[in-house]
Parts: C-alpha cells; sequence; structure tokens
C-alpha cells in the first residue's frame, strides 16, 4: 500500500472486524497485512483519518479473538472494486497479543522465504538472498472478479514482477464488464507485470480473479531501492526477468511464424 511504516510488505489472512469507537455494532472487514505496530485493512465503506475504532482479530481458527484499539491513519479509495483500504496504528496494545502477532507474522515469512528458495526463477539463488529479497516482497489476495489494475494506469504500489501462487487470473484487453479480448489465463507457479520492473509505461493490459487467488509481488519501489543497496542481486534478478522475457518472445515468435500446412 505504499506505507511500510505502519505494517510490513508480508500480508497475512487473518480474520478481523472492527468499529468506530462510539458505535457498538463491528463491521466486516478483509485482511491485507499485519505487524506489532499495526494493520492494513480493506473496507467496503470509508473511515476517518484519526478517527478511533476498535477491532477483534483471530489470527487461526484455534487462537481466541484478540480484542484491540487504534487511531486511523490513511485511507485510500479503490474505484475499481468499490471499495475502502485503511491503514491504522494499534493504541496501548497488550503485550501477550503484540506476542501473537509477532509470532504469525514471522511463521508466515519462513513460509514465503521457503516458497521464494524452491520457486524455479529463484533456485539458483542462496538463502541469504532470498531472505534479502522477502524485504521488497508484497503478497497479495485477491477474490474472485477482483481486478488487481486495468489497462492504460500507471499505480506505483502495483508496479513489478508477479507470481501467481494460487487461483487463475486473466488478462485482457478492455475494462470490465466488457473486455475486448482475452490474452491469456495465467496460473499458478507462472509470472506477470515483470517489464514494469523495468519502465514506467502504463499498464498495457488488465488484470482480473478468475477465483480466489494469491499473488506474491516484487514491488517495483523494493527494487529501485535494491538496487542502491545491494546492486549484485538486483543485477541477478534483472537476468531473471530478461531469460523470461526472452522465453515469452520466443514462444510467441514461434506461435506466429510456425510453418504453413497445406
Amino acid at each position: 500500500m505504499g506505507r511500510g511504516y505502519l505494517a510490513p510488505r508480508l500480508i497475512t489472512n487473518f480474520a478481523v472486524k472492527i468499529r468506530c469507537l462510539e458505535e457498538e455494532r463491528f463491521l466486516p472487514a478483509w485482511s491485507v497485512n499485519l505487524s506489532e505496530t499495526g494493520a492494513c485493512l480493506r473496507l467496503k465503506r470509508p473511515m476517518e483519518v484519526n478517527q478511533p475504532v476498535v477491532l477483534q482479530i483471530r489470527l487461526t481458527e484455534q487462537t481466541a479473538p484478540m480484542g484491540m484499539t487504534g487511531r486511523i491513519a490513511w485511507v485510500r479509495q479503490d474505484r475499481i472494486n468499490q471499495a475502502y483500504y485503511c491503514g491504522l496504528g494499534f493504541t496501548d496494545p497488550d503485550p501477550e497479543h503484540l506476542m501473537q502477532i509477532k509470532d504469525y507474522v514471522e511463521l508466515g515469512g519462513e513460509a514465503l522465504l521457503e516458497f521464494l528458495s524452491e520457486f524455479p526463477l529463484f533456485r539458483e539463488f542462496s538463502r541469504e538472498d532470498c531472505q534479502s529479497l522477502l524485504k521488497i516482497v508484497t503478497l497479495r489476495e485477491l477474490e474472485k472478479k477482483e481486478i488487481l489494475y486495468v489497462e492504460g494506469t500507471r499505480d506505483v504500489d502495483l508496479q513489478g514482477l508477479f507470481i501467481v501462487q494460487s487461483g487463475l487470473l486473466s488478462i485482457f484487453k478492455g475494462y470490465v464488464p466488457r473486455p475486448e479480448r482475452q490474452l491469456a489465463v495465467v496460473s499458478p507457479g507462472q509470472i506477470f507485470g515483470e517489464t514494469t520492473l523495468i519502465n514506467d509505461q502504463p499498464h498495457s493490459a488488465s488484470i482480473m480473479a478468475v477465483n480466489d487467488s494469491r499473488l506474491i509481488q516484487i514491488s517495483k519501489m523494493g527494487f529501485q531501492l535494491m538496487r542502491k543497496q545491494q546492486p549484485a542481486l538486483a543485477l541477478d534478478i534483472m537476468e531473471v526477468v530478461a531469460r523470461t522475457l526472452a522465453a515469452r518472445l520466443g514462444h510467441t515468435t514461434k506461435k506466429l511464424f510456425s510453418p504453413v500446412r497445406f
């Protein structure tokens, strides 16, 4: 979301409800990310910046809900999906709750590190390289028919290389609800968006989740920072991107210029 001081880039799928401090009824919310200092949530209605809120957070089915208080730090509207994202910081949290959150986030980080280490594109990377890569990774969970981004837009938060961890996504020209032409369907283990790591052009197509999907994003902002701090590792990532583009171009060329049989 571009506000890393409130929560880490690692997104964790926890159950959460939220209400304004002066209200009694909890509203449904969807988890985006979580840390010991705060959280980012997706809502169906807006909140006001600096508004005090009460949360019910349940990390897993085996743990009891945790009651926490916080204050809204920022709000961003998602016009495409008719939703709102908000970042909040916890106020006077229970130390025991913070310890549970810390353990939960660290466990998710270890699972993601294993995934990156075993993913074919990064299989030659050392574990230390994958740990550095983890610092610029964002996990994104999309609901069925949710739009990731729209053709012609240039949202810096949504620029970068995406790996499909689960689910299916449609890449198409045009706009919902009447797309002009489907270009491809990407499935688990496939990647897309890699060219936005190296250029500032608007998105050339729209992306929509065919079903509930989970994506791993190497963010452009994080990659630019890595180029300054760890140029050798950034160069290795560029080589991965170049190989991917070359393979994709070769596949396209083969389809376009395959022999004609009479």
